[in-house]
């Protein structure tokens, strides 16, 4: 956890005499002071529970330089200037304040200062298998008029998450912000463009409308001629524009290229516009004009959608009006083979929508009962999530929609690593007890996601490491009659951990039952011993005051009291593992329950004894009555003969 005197990551200081930068998505930024280099200019970004930092952030830290981008340093926890705890993502800090839109910019300085440093950023990042994912004109900074830009942080959120949808492709667009996914360097290079667009002209194009609405406009008649829509521009940036924004990414200039614009602008694209039919189709109340606007509306009116497609009332129209016989006879077949296969669990309309509507636009997003994701946004996607989206992000994994997607020809990049993913996802999210289910799969599928447990009162834990010395800083303020774990950490647990730990968590059914409080009792001396060996009294006293160091099953009140005696005395030293091996001592338990059976057999003894007794009591009962009646005749006779003895002696 943070050091006692409020460093971020153990090296950067919150510096409040020197204001951050302001940034998009209420990203909270402080300048921060390293202690090692103090001249080095640095921010730390507050991440938000809700936004997982990207997992890939270690990546951008090391091999070829960027230039011309602000590049992350570290992350770790820390201290806000008012005390309170938080999770902070540290990087470069950018020279100057945020361009924005204040004025159009002239074509050469456009060029020179914006998209020669941005294509060389790209490049780099490409070289490295980056993307950005945040360009636009509020995350781009320079520290003068007429000076070179630099991209802004990209870092702190995940990919695309914070973007207006007007700087993303329309397939981008489409999908929940979170679930956007990494995609490749060519959205950047259209995120870039749309940029360059809004610069010149001093505005956002298509500010009128809604997010709806821009991008139906788009798949309607193209991006370059949506956003443009007959706006004089430069030569040069109008040719470059083209390419940038063209609906294809494979058709989209590489950063290389762009950092040559005069070879770029001869690199022409021809942008045709769709296809329109003839006679407009109506999905949900909407009417369609074109191929993309159907896969569009079939996604997000799935009801209605399925019915359409199942009908063949999609297929016809396709051959008929819009005149493309061979897409409606793909929809037919994927339609059929769908049906045919069947489905047991009520999902065949979902996966008749999804594989249709990636058959018809294959540059469209995943669909699942009108959500839309990139398949490695899925994981974002879960933190924070509404009831409803996490509901359709569950189903979306038991049905193993992914691999019906990438079965469809979804071809826009590379996602092969994902069919063996999908393993992992189905068996966290089957997986019986607290350690499994959909807790299991957002941390799994979120390495940078902090604990969500309340537990925590409110600390940030993000490593595995940092989880225990939490716990025991939560001690204080905890209800100690509660164990210190919940399905929030042991998911965590499970996730974060590795080998015989993880399969220890996940063995674990509940933490109520005396096989179960033993089982978390040594699950936390284990991850004492591995990952914070320092002592941890707090955490150790809470384990003790919530009956989970516990000595039930010990019989000799000797041995109890001196067990308890040395459990006082490890938890005030905070060494959990000691705890845990004087309750797990199989010799000393062995003793005592020998102890124990020697005890019972003495009193075993002694009940056979007493019930000896109680059973001869008549017979003895008999034996001393005849016995004093014998006493007593006797007596008389004695007396008789004494009598007569003394007569006789008269």
């Amino acid at each position: 956890m943070a050091d006692e005197d409020g460093l971020v990551a153990t090296y950067y200081r919150i510096d409040p005499s020197r204001a951050g930068p302001v940034l998009q998505g209420g990203f909270c930024a402080y300048a921060v002071t390293d202690r090692r280099d103090p001249h080095q200019k640095l921010i730390a970004i507050e991440t938000k529970p809700e936004f997982p930092v990207r997992p890939r952030i270690t990546l951008a830290r090391s091999g070829v330089p960027v230039p011309h981008a602000v590049l992350p340093v570290d992350y770790g926890p820390g201290r806000d200037p008012s005390g309170q705890p938080g999770w902070y993502a540290v990087g470069e800090a950018p020279s100057g304040t945020a361009l924005g839109l204040a004025k159009p910019l002239r074509e050469a300085e456009v060029i020179a200062c914006v998209l020669m440093p941005a294509a060389a950023a790209l490049a780099a990042m490409a070289e490295r298998g980056l993307t950005h994912r945040a360009i636009n004109p509020d995350n781009l900074f320079r520290a003068a008029p007429r000076e070179m830009s630099m991209l802004g942080p990209f870092w702190a959120a995940p990919p695309g998450s914070l973007q207006p949808a007007i700087y993303e492709p329309p397939y981008m667009a489409r999908c929940l912000p979170k679930a956007r996914g990494e995609g490749c360097i060519a959205d950047d290079v259209y995120a870039l463009g749309v940029t360059l667009l809004a610069l010149v002209l001093g505005r956002v194009p298509l500010a009128e409308l809604d997010e709806a609405a821009v991008i139906r406009r788009k798949l309607e008649v193209g991006s370059f001629a949506a956003l443009t829509a007959d706006a004089p521009l430069p030569p040069l940036i109008a040719d470059l524009l083209r390419g940038m924004l063209a609906e294809d990414p494979d058709h989209r200039p590489s950063p290389a290229l762009l950092s040559r614009p005069e070879q770029a602008r001869a690199r022409r694209v021809a942008a045709r516009p769709p296809r329109r039919a003839q006679v407009p189709l109506d999905v949900g109340g909407t009417k369609i004009w074109s191929a993309r606007e159907l896969a569009l509306a079939l996604g997000l009116y799935p009801e209605r959608g399925y019915l359409m497609l199942k009908s063949g009332e999609v297929e016809r129209w396709l051959r008929r009006f819009l005149g493309d016989p061979q897409l409606g006879m793909r929809v037919e077949e994927v339609t059929r083979k769908t049906e045919t296969a069947g489905s047991d669990d009520g999902r065949l309309a979902g996966l008749t929508v999804l594989r249709c509507v990636a058959a018809i636009d294959p540059l469209a997003p995943l669909v699942w009962r009108g959500l839309a994701v990139q398949p490695d946004g899925i994981g974002p996607a879960l933190a924070g999530a509404s009831t409803e989206a996490m509901i359709a992000l569950q189903e979306i994994i038991g049905a193993d929609a992914v691999t019906h997607f990438l079965a469809a020809g979804h071809g826009r990049r590379d996602m092969a690593g994902l069919r063996d993913d999908q393993r992992d996802w189905r068996a966290w999210l089957a997986a019986k007890g607290p350690a499994g289910g959909v807790k299991r799969l957002a941390y799994g599928m979120n390495p940078m996601m902090a604990c969500g447990s309340p537990l925590l009162g409110g600390r940030p834990v993000v490593r595995a490491a940092d989880l225990l010395p939490a716990l025991d800083a939560a001690a204080a303020e905890a209800d100690r009659a509660r164990p210190p774990i919940d399905a929030h950490v042991a998911a965590f647990i499970a996730a974060r951990v590795d080998g015989a730990l993880a399969g220890d968590v996940t063995q674990l059914t509940s933490f109520a039952g005396s096989d179960e409080r033993m089982s978390v009792l040594q699950l936390f001396g284990r991850l004492q011993a591995r990952l914070h060996p320092g002592p941890l009294p707090g955490l150790a006293g809470w384990l003790l005051s919530s009956g989970l160091a516990s000595l039930e099953g010990w019989k000799s009140h000797k041995t109890r009291a001196m067990l308890q005696d040395r459990l006082l005395q490890a938890a005030s030293l905070g060494t959990i593992p000691a705890m845990a091996e004087l309750l797990d001592n199989e010799e000393a338990r062995a003793a005592d329950q020998k102890g124990a059976e020697a005890a019972a057999a003495r009193v075993r003894a002694l009940e056979q004894a007493l019930q000896g007794i109680t059973d001869d009591a008549p017979r003895r009962a008999e034996a001393a009555h005849l016995l004093g009646y014998e006493l007593i005749t006797a007596a008389g006779l004695v007396g008789s003969l004494g009598a007569i003895v003394t007569l006789a002696m008269r």
